[in-house]
């Protein structure tokens, strides 16, 4: 499956948002504050005013809790917490084309609040891995001790592991070693 920059961007952010939940990558919570969440979307190319506040803090944990559904295997779930979050940021979708991305769609004005922001991004990324099945390319981590979250943009839809804690590699040595201590 190829996809497009945006739906790759907002997929990746995702996952580093549920990644940062408390002892799932660390025992700290990545979103603790607001200088946080505005290195957080820094990194993830976000346009508009990237300030963000205590209610952004608090709107962003909550869509973070929200769309843990994602990582199930039910896509019910994921389609309530869409509508959802669509209905609460009153969505008017829009086409964009800044920086070095192409034409994609916007669901929050660049003047919106921060966590509108995130929320549209994640419930249009959602939507579209909805829509054309591939919703179970974001799954939780197969690692027996982990439970990051993972985006699988592989061709053949086969990666297991997060990037986050270098849980193929451990797996792997692990089984090695079991293999040779017999």
């Amino acid at each position: 499956m190829r996809f497009s920059h945006d739906i790759r961007a907002n997929l990746l952010m995702l996952v580093d948002l549920l990644n940062t939940a408390p002892r799932v990558c660390s025992p700290r919570d990545g979103l603790a504050s607001p200088g946080d969440l505005t290195s957080f979307v820094t990194r993830h190319d976000f346009t508009g005013p990237l300030v963000a506040s205590t209610f952004d803090v608090a709107a962003v944990a909550t869509l973070r809790e929200r769309f843990r559904v994602a990582l199930d295997d039910d896509v019910e779930p994921v389609v309530e917490a869409i509508n959802l979050t669509f209905a609460e940021i009153r969505a008017f979708p829009h086409l964009m084309r800044h920086g070095d991305w192409d034409w994609h769609v916007h669901a929050a004005a660049d003047s919106a609040p921060l966590g509108e922001r995130v929320a549209s991004d994640i419930a249009l990324v959602l939507t579209g891995l909805v829509r054309s099945g591939d919703l179970s390319r974001l799954r939780r981590c197969a690692a027996p001790d982990c439970s990051a979250a993972l985006a699988d943009l592989t061709r053949n839809g086969s990666k297991r592991f997060c990037d986050a804690r270098n849980c193929a590699n451990r797996v792997h040595v692990a089984a090695y070693r079991a293999r040779h201590t017999q």
